[in-house]
């Protein structure tokens, strides 16, 4: 087992029988971040509810390990596979978060334990998800802008079409209602449907011109930041995972909160743009499945 990793993993994973698609569509799961503080339980108890989703794909939005130390790098990622080990069959993406990757020998291993490069494309069933890396900045910088375009004027046809970069370098700019920064532009240009970013460990939503801007909370990372300022819940602190239902083009999320009896509620209930209120908790009703 001390040489199995990410790549072996995603290997074993495609010779499997796809779960979790119907005729026409199919449904991925989305989680958060793990480090930042981690608590190791939480990300299992996400992975055990992934599981019994059945996605047909995984998206993990970054921050897997702790990081910051190639000497320890290794040893952290194995750690990881006393989790992965059970859930070989599902096909996984990874966008690289800024405690995965901070100096070349990180990225290196981050890129073999993910199984594919830090900017990577992927087509499933008519879909496109594109993943960049600001693992190293806050902002998406022209190489990775200009591979963001170079894959969709590639995928023309393909819908609906995710962008994931860890860093949610556009908050600022969608919560101010400005619509001048280069990845909106690319994101109207091309009729993207959703950008989805992690690292703060809270949870947003915001729309600007048709797209949605995705901040998905922590998957087991510290929400120590929140809590410190009396909030939680209905601010967006709190432990979740997202599952998505992907269906003739058309995209219905649904957030799923890691807890005994948690919170399931459509993201679309969740709308954090400043003009809005915050719906009251009993509209956010658990639903079933």
């Amino acid at each position: 087992m001390s040489n199995w990793n990410r790549r072996k993993f995603l290997a074993a994973g495609a010779s499997c029988v796809v779960l979790g698609q119907g005729s026409g569509g199919f449904q991925f799961a989305l989680i958060g971040d793990r480090t930042g503080n981690a608590d190791p339980e939480i990300f299992r108890q996400t992975w055990q509810q992934v599981h019994q989703f059945r996605p047909a794909l995984t998206v993990s939005i970054g921050d897997i390990i702790q990081g910051g130390d190639d000497r320890t790098a290794v040893r952290q990622w194995r750690e990881m596979d006393a989790i992965w080990r059970d859930y070989r069959r599902y096909t996984s993406l990874y966008v690289p978060g800024n405690h995965d990757i901070w100096s070349q020998e990180s990225k290196r291993l981050f890129e073999i334990e993910a199984g594919h490069p830090v900017m990577h494309t992927h087509v499933h069933r008519g879909a496109l998800f594109v993943i960049l890396d600001n693992s190293l900045t806050d902002d998406l910088l022209p190489p990775q802008l200009e591979y963001c375009e170079s894959q969709f004027a590639k995928h023309k046809e393909l819908k609906p079409k995710f962008v994931f970069c860890h860093r949610p370098s556009w908050l600022l700019n969608v919560m101010l209602g400005n619509r001048n920064f280069p990845l909106h532009d690319l994101a109207r240009k091309h009729a993207v449907d959703y950008v989805i970013s992690g690292h703060v460990h809270q949870l947003l939503h915001l729309q600007l011109d048709g797209v949605h801007y995705l901040q998905i909370g922590s998957s087991g990372g510290s929400m120590e930041r929140g809590l410190k300022l009396g909030q939680g819940f209905k601010e967006g602190w709190f432990y979740h995972w997202i599952s998505a239902n992907v269906q003739n083009g058309k995209v219905e999320m649904t957030v799923r909160e890691v807890a005994e009896n948690g919170r399931v509620f459509s993201l679309a209930d969740w709308d954090s743009t400043p003009t809005s209120s915050r719906p009251a908790l009993g509209a956010l009703a658990r639903r079933p499945g």
